[in-house]
């Protein structure tokens, strides 16, 4: 399964391809078998007038990006992580044991 993400050509926010159109919420985004997701692909590259740099994002099989999709995804969608720590970063993500002392 894939997804099928863009950013919109009007104000460059990131979007997600769905059953009734683009959506800026990802969580309402069509999951497309191999077939599905290329023949997208292949008819909104065509069409990028409307949206920029389409491209697939691949699923695991708990259907959530990869991990390092997963990351990219994040930054690009909120915007680079120049800023926060790493300490700052590790506790969002539940991981705040990671630079304690022992």
């Amino acid at each position: 399964m894939k997804l099928l993400t863009a950013n919109r050509l009007t104000d460059g926010l990131t979007i997600w391809f769905g059953p009734n159109g683009w959506t800026e919420d990802a969580a309402q985004a069509a999951r497309l078998t191999d077939e599905q997701g290329d023949a997208a692909l292949a008819e909104w590259k065509t069409r990028e007038t409307e949206v920029v740099a389409p491209y697939l994002i691949p699923l695991s099989a708990a259907d959530a990006p990869v991990q390092r999709e997963h990351v990219r995804e994040f930054v690009r969608a909120n915007g680079p992580t120049i800023g926060q720590t790493a300490d700052d970063i590790a506790r969002q993500h539940g991981r705040g044991d990671i630079f304690q002392e022992y």
